[in-house]
Formats: C-alpha cells, sequence, structure tokens
C-alpha cells in the first residue's frame, strides 16, 4: 500500500477586480482573470498527471460498498464476498465476547482462511466480513478450532498437504487469540505421524468424558480409526495414543454411485465427521458426511459418555429425518446453537461428490433452524445460502459498460458453466442493470441468461464490449474455451441493445484453448487493436490493419511484451488509463498470481509497459479484473471475477488536498463517508470525521489487527449531517490499549467503510 500523497496546485492567484466605470476596464481584468485560471487549472492537471503517474496504486477492498440485488428484489449482504464452492465453516466465539464468530474454507481455494465477526448480539447475530487470511495462517482443505491444550482458549488444527494434520497453538488469550504454528506433523506418543485419508476432515472430541478432546478419522474403507488425547508433553503439545482402526466396528456404507461410469454398490469414500450430543442424553452422537451419500449419515450413541455404544444396524441414511438433505454428495455437517435458543441448529458446508461436482456450487451453506428441542430436535430448512452474494458458479468473469448509454457502469458477469443451462454444459451471460447515477451506483440482476443462447460445451465466457464497427453502440466478442471468438453484433441502438450471433469464428481466429480477449487503440492510429490471453500465460496481440468500420486483424506476435505468466495461468488482460496520461495502462488477471499491474512508460501511439511490483491486492484464483469509475468520484474503481464465481471489488483510494495539514479523501457520498483521521499517527487522541448522506443507525468503533473490538465510540441513532468524534487511546474499559494499527470502522444499514490509524506511544 502506497503512502497518501497530497496533491497541491501549484499556484493560486487571487484575482481582485474593482469596480470601475469603464466598461472595458471590467471586460480586461475579467480576461486576465479568466486567462490566470485556466493556465492554474492546466498546470494543476498536468502536475495532478505527473504526481499519479509516479504514485502506486492504492485500492481497498469492499465486501458492501454499494446496494445490489438479486431478481428478486432482495439485497444481498456480501455483495462482493467472491462465491465459494466447496465451504468448509465452523461457528466459535473466537474473541470470547459471548456471541459466535464465523471462519470459512473454501476448498476451491485452499489456505485462505476467512474470517467474519459478530458485529450483532447472541441471539441476533450479524456477520461482518473482517479478512480471507485470518492471521495469514496457511491452511490447507480442512480446518478445526479445539482447545487442545485445556488452556481455556481456542487452537486450531488444519491440513498440511497432503494428509498431515498441522497444529497451531494459541500462544494469546480468549480475547486476544494469537496462533503459532507448533507442529507441522501431528504425531503419536510413539512418534508416529497421524496421517488423514485424502480429502477426509478429522474430529475432535471428546468420547470418555476426561475433559480433553480426542482425535477420530474417517477412513476410505469406511472404518473409524481413534486417537485418545493422553495430556501434554514437556513441550506444552498434545499427545495421542492409537487406540483402534475399528472404532465400535462401524463401518459406513451407504449412498449408491458411479465413479469412471462404474456403478459402485456400498461406496464409501472421502468423509467428515462430527461428533455432537444431538438429543441432550449427555454423551456424543456422530454424523458422517461421504462423499458417495447424497444426505448426511447418523448414529445415535446409546451408551454413556464415558463407555460410548454404537449400533450399525441403526444407522439412518437421510437426515435430517423431517426435512432431508438431498444434495451432489460429501455434505460436512456442523451444529451450533446460532439464535441461542438452548438447542443445537444445523449447517452443512457442501462440498460436491459422485452425484455431482458442481451442483452444489452456488447453494452449497445450508442453514436448518432447531424448531424442536434440546432432547428432540426439529429441523427446518431457513436457507441454502447462508451467506447470500453474488455468486454465477465458478470461474467469473466480469465486463463493465454503459450498455444502455444512462452516464453509468453496467456489470455482466460471465461463468464457467451454469448450473441452469442444459446439462449445466455451457456458459451463460449475467446482466446486473446500474439503476443508480454515477455517484451512486446500484445494482439489480435482470437476466441470468442475457444472449438467450444454450450450446452444448461453450463453456468458460470471456465477454469483452466494443463498438467493433464504429456504428455508436457496443457489439460483443466472447472468448471460449475452444480458443476461439464469438461475435455477437448489435442491431438495436445505442440505448437499447439487440445482440445477433454473427460468428462463432470471428475473423477465423483459433488460438487453441481458453481465448480471453481484450480491445484498445494501442497504437492510436483510430481504430481497436485486439488482445488475447491464452492457457499457456502468453498474450497474443492481432493488430487492426483496416479501419475502425471494418477492421482486419493480423498476428503480430503471440508473445506480446515478452510476458508470460506460465502454463495454465490464463491470463486475462484489461487495458485501462488508470494514471491518465493519456496512454493505456495494462492489467492482467491469472489462475494463482493475482491482478498484475503493467504501467505503461511509452505513449499512446507506442507502448511501453513495465511491470509495477508495487500494486498487489490480495490475490484471489483465477482473478479477471475490470476497472470503471463506479461511484463518480474521478478515479477507477476494480471489479475482479474469481474461482468462487463471485464478484470482488476494490475501491481506488486517490487523494487530493482540502487542508495542506491533512490529507482527506474526496468521495461521493452513499450512506456514510467516512474520511481520513487527523492527525495519524496520532498520541494520544485523534479525531474521526465521517457524513451520513441519510438518517439512519450507525456506529462507530475501533477494532485491532486480530479483528478483536477495542472500543466502541458511538452506537445509536444519527441524522443526515457531517460528524466528528474523538478516540483517546483507550479501550472500553478505560485502559489505555498500547503501539499499533488499529482499524475504525463506521457501520450504517449494510453499509461499511474501515481505515487504519496509527497509534504512537
Amino acid at each position: 500500500m502506497r503512502n497518501e500523497v497530497v496533491i497541491i496546485p501549484p499556484f493560486s492567484l487571487p484575482l481582485l477586480i474593482r469596480k470601475s466605470k469603464g466598461r472595458g476596464r471590467q471586460t480586461f481584468f475579467r480576461t486576465i482573470a479568466l486567462k490566470y485560471l485556466t493556465c492554474t487549472l492546466l498546470l494543476f492537471n498536468f502536475f495532478s498527471a505527473v504526481f499519479l503517474q509516479a504514485q502506486s496504486l492504492n485500492f481497498r477492498r469492499d465486501i458492501s460498498p454499494f446496494p445490489v440485488y438479486d431478481q428478486n428484489s432482495n439485497l444481498y449482504h456480501y455483495s462482493f464476498l467472491g462465491g465459494f464452492n466447496k465451504p468448509v465453516i465452523q461457528f466459535l466465539d473466537i474473541n470470547a465476547d459471548g456471541s459466535p464468530d464465523l471462519f470459512l474454507l473454501d476448498q476451491d481455494r485452499p489456505g485462505q482462511l476467512i474470517f467474519f465477526q459478530n458485529s450483532g448480539t447472541v441471539t441476533a447475530p450479524e456477520f461482518h466480513w473482517i479478512t480471507d487470511r485470518y492471521q495469514n495462517l496457511s491452511t490447507g482443505a480442512w480446518f478445526k478450532f479445539v482447545d487442545a491444550d485445556q488452556d481455556n482458549d481456542f487452537d486450531l488444527y488444519t491440513e498440511n498437504p497432503f494428509g498431515n494434520i498441522r497444529y497451531y497453538q494459541n500462544n494469546g488469550t480468549p480475547v486476544e487469540p494469537l496462533l503459532v504454528n507448533r507442529l507441522d506433523s501431528l504425531r503419536d506418543v510413539l512418534n508416529q505421524p497421524i496421517e488423514t485419508d485424502d480429502f477426509s476432515i478429522p474430529e475432535w472430541a471428546d468420547i470418555d468424558c476426561d475433559n480433553d478432546p480426542d482425535l477420530f478419522l474417517g477412513r476410505l474403507n469406511g472404518r473409524v480409526t481413534l486417537y485418545e488425547t493422553v495430556g501434554l508433553n514437556a513441550q506444552n503439545l498434545p499427545q495421542f495414543s492409537f487406540v483402534t482402526d475399528t472404532f465400535q466396528g462401524i463401518n459406513i456404507q451407504t449412498g449408491g454411485g458411479e465413479l469412471n461410469h462404474e456403478v459402485i454398490l456400498n461406496p464409501h469414500g472421502a468423509n467428515s465427521l462430527t461428533l455432537v450430543d444431538i438429543d441432550s442424553d449427555l454423551d456424543n452422537d456422530l454424523f458422517w458426511g461421504d462423499f458417495f451419500a447424497s444426505s448426511i449419515v447418523h448414529l445415535e450413541n446409546y451408551g454413556s459418555c464415558p463407555n460410548p455404544f454404537f449400533l450399525q444396524d441403526s444407522l439412518q441414511e437421510q437426515y435430517p429425518p423431517n426435512q432431508p438433505l438431498f444434495s451432489g454428495g460429501y455434505n460436512v455437517p456442523h451444529f451450533y446453537d446460532i439464535d441461542a435458543d438452548g438447542d443445537l441448529d444445523l449447517f452443512v458446508g457442501i462440498l460436491g461428490g459422485s452425484l455431482s461436482f458442481t451442483s452444489n456450487i452456488v447453494e452449497n451453506f445450508y442453514y436448518y433452524r432447531n424448531t424442536g428441542t434440546a432432547s428432540q430436535a426439529n429441523f427446518y430448512q431457513e436457507t441454502r445460502r447462508f451467506l447470500d452474494a453474488i455468486d454465477v458458479g465458478q470461474n467469473s468473469i466480469p465486463a463493465l459498460v454503459d450498455i444502455d448509454q444512462d452516464g453509468d457502469s453496467d456489470l455482466f458477469l460471465a461463468n464457467q458453466e451454469d448450473l441452469s443451462s442444459p446439462d449445466a454444459s455451457n456458459s451463460r451471460l449475467y446482466f446486473f442493470e446500474n439503476q443508480g447515477n454515477p455517484g451512486r451506483p446500484e445494482f439489480r440482476l435482470q437476466v441470468t441468461d442475457y444472449l438467450n443462447y444454450d450450446k452444448r460445451f461453450d463453456v468458460n465466457y470471456a465477454p469483452a464490449f466494443v463498438d467493433i464497427d464504429n456504428d455508436q453502440d457496443f457489439d460483443l466478442i466472447i472468448g471460449k474455451f475452444d480458443g476461439r471468438l464469438s461475435f455477437w453484433q448489435n442491431n438495436g441502438t445505442a440505448s437499447i441493445a439487440d445482440f445477433v450471433l454473427i460468428s462463432e469464428n470471428y475473423s477465423g481466429i483459433d488460438i487453441g484453448n481458453n481465448s480471453l480477449p481484450a480491445f484498445t487503440d494501442i497504437d492510436a492510429d483510430q481504430d481497436q487493436d485486439l488482445f488475447i490471453g491464452e492457457f499457456n500465460g502468453n498474450i497474443n496481440f492481432y493488430r487492426n490493419v483496416g479501419t475502425a468500420v471494418s477492421p482486419n486483424f493480423i498476428l503480430d506476435t503471440t508473445h506480446y511484451f515478452g510476458i508470460n505468466l506460465g502454463q495454465g495461468e490464463l491470463p486475462i488482460p484489461h487495458f485501462h488509463d488508470i494514471d491518465r496520461d493519456n496512454d493505456q495502462d495494462l492489467f492482467i488477471g491469472s489462475a494463482t498470481q493475482g491482478v498484475l499491474f503493467y504501467r505503461n512508460a511509452g505513449s499512446a501511439q507506442s507502448a511501453d509497459f513495465i511491470l509495477d511490483s508495487s500494486f498487489e491486492p490480495e490475490i484471489q484464483l483465477r482473478s479477471s479484473p475490470v476497472l470503471a469509475d463506479l461511484d463518480g468520484d474521478g478515479d477507477s474503481d476494480m471489479i475482479c471475477g474469481s474461482v468462487g464465481g463471485g464478484t470482488l471489488f476494490y475501491e481506488n483510494l486517490e487523494f487530493v488536498s482540502i487542508d495542506p495539514g491533512n490529507s482527506v479523501q474526496v468521495k461521493y457520498p452513499f450512506e456514510i463517508s467516512l474520511f481520513p483521521n487527523y492527525p495519524n499517527p496520532f498520541n494520544p487522541n485523534t479525531t474521526i470525521s465521517y457524513q451520513m448522506n441519510q438518517p439512519g443507525s450507525v456506529s462507530l468503533r475501533i477494532f485491532d489487527t486480530m479483528g478483536r473490538e477495542v472500543r466502541t465510540l458511538y452506537k445509536g441513532q444519527q441524522s443526515a449531517g457531517s460528524y466528528r468524534i474523538s478516540w483517546d487511546g483507550r479501550n472500553n474499559a478505560g485502559d489505555s490499549v498500547s503501539s499499533g494499527i488499529y482499524l475504525c470502522q463506521l457501520k450504517s444499514g449494510q453499509t461499511i467503510k474501515s481505515q487504519k490509524l496509527m497509534l504512537i506511544r
């Protein structure tokens, strides 16, 4: 992240036009004043461009920057979360404030432990996204928080690919956790590695009532392995002793299915285990999600806590019994009393099994509310998307274009293949119309099949809107999996588009695999040139040797500027003049390297792209960037597609000078605007300014870098207007906090703004 930059006009000229009886004298002064003003503005723009070109880009991610609605006019609460395909979830009170927080890991992007803090209450939780990389921990395909060392705070077990178990010990406190990597390979008392089977998720539970969590491993053969916890060693690490590979004789052979076109009878496979007392009889019952099972397997414990007894014949293959879950398979159940009514509710993350790897990549976080009692559960399905966000499946690619010529950017979103298409065999284009205005965007999903065109195996759409025939409306070029381009001509008008398929092999171009097109006039000859990223990591450049009305694309090079991101990186080019110096800069999305920024150090006629490594937004898999000024503040924001099928929003933070002693961020307010605190760094006091654009409830709170609340500065109702609140560097208890970086969060309705503060003692 770059430092804040103060841009000050090079000079100012006070213009004194004295009253005069002579009309010519008055005109003379006005002419001189106008000329000086014009020169001042020109110089200001020039120096601003120079400063902008010299500075690093500064983008901040925002989950809910402005309203986005689905087709039923329901507001997405986590609009730009990015989507997720295979969620592993866990609720727990990580900061000991009495209310549950949420952790989520998407197995399609392992290693990113997403943290949502509860900003609501125990009975009415409100989960606020904090980070995709909790404490920058390295996690594999699963995680489990457990008090492993019995010190009343949560430690963490995660997968350490492949098959090993990594252990993070909490060396902080229940209120301020600090997870430290203590083991990369969990071992038993005989120093033998404890290994999980492929993709199986283990469980820790006190099965024998000795007040420590034992370890259970589901095996690919349908059996359960038990390791008993036998205390801590001299290094304060939990110790495990092997007990059995056939715990209670359990043998999960269920589901039915097909693998590699061969019918499997009584199959078993990758699995997840959950042990919980679902009937309040003081012993743990068993729940098993299997790769080959469309529902959840349940085994009741008929014994007691010291002496468990599971009866194989009582195995229940469909759960919950009153409203069974059916999915594509590999369901991961998690129980938590989310509404604090004294009984356990049920949450299920669906990873996708033998019945379908993709059928649940959108609806995959089920919530069943327990309408029964603690001893007699009765589950009612509330939602299949506990975290509602834009999500079109997987590997989304966005496009921003003012398709209706109303002065604001509309959003189009393509996917790899669409679940609603015939046999989920082709891509579709989703259309989110911007029904707001250039300063206050408001998107609404209008159509989920914009082109009304389904062709089997026509997958991996990559849309590029361009006026290819210079008739003042946008046409559409779509890259596809087969390496070709489809040409959809706009036979409508600039404000009412009507796309007609003209060719599925535009200009005879075929790069072989996954064409990812972008257009720009790279040589300033008044026509559009073509760039295509391809699977092998290169970018192909096709120069337009025709005209703006009748293009003729000739391959110039398959290695534009020598850029090669590597095999399988799927470079997605996007051109945008981010520094406003009248030449096109280059942003490139990738499969694993995030978004790369190449600054154009040449000119509009002769580009010279240089990698700017200072631009480092949080890496997402299958990033696909587009830029536009979405909030009408004069700078360009960024939207990215991702492997999760959703979108991510990054606000461009540019600073201009309002007060030479204080850099103030100029932004057009939506519901609220949060301005930089002053002074910053500070000791001991700093002032935080914000603006309410409309009356409503508002909270202003301070958090530390772990996401723990430090101080509530204000919470209540406020009318529209500007406000200033001072923070004296103390927490809610009145104690002075230590030096460091803190996060100031302003929230009103569904809008949340945040910024960093630095306290130096």
